[in-house]
């Protein structure tokens, strides 16, 4: 597994998505606060517990609490505000694993004796 960071605006679109793994990350907002993003394998994991770890809300948005579920593929991110589903005016910034990138390297030459 590769880590990547990928911004995701309120409106749901991936804003930009920094990886050295291999695979389409896509992003969506389902509704008002809630934010699907398919195509990784979950948070980066903290250690030693390895529950996941690995977001920033912008400034703008400081208040809002976030709570974030990886089952079945899915990567569910649900945001409210004052107890209310809130949608982000800025963006979050999510430390994800994806699949590792293909290492299909050619083989080097042959060299002659």
């Amino acid at each position: 597994m590769a880590r990547a960071a990928i911004n995701v605006l309120g409106t749901g679109v991936t804003y930009d998505f920094v990886s050295l793994g291999g695979g389409e990350v896509l992003s969506s907002r389902e509704s008002t606060g809630i934010y699907r993003i398919v195509g990784c394998l979950g948070l980066v994991p903290f250690p030693p517990i390895d529950e996941g770890w690995g977001y920033t809300i912008n400034q703008i948005d400081s208040g809002a609490d976030v709570e974030i579920v990886f089952a079945d593929g899915v990567l569910i991110v649900a945001v409210t505000k004052g107890g209310q589903p809130y949608d982000l005016k800025h963006m979050i910034t999510l430390h994800i694993l994806v699949p590792d990138a293909p290492t299909d390297w050619p083989s080097p030459p042959s060299v002659a004796e």
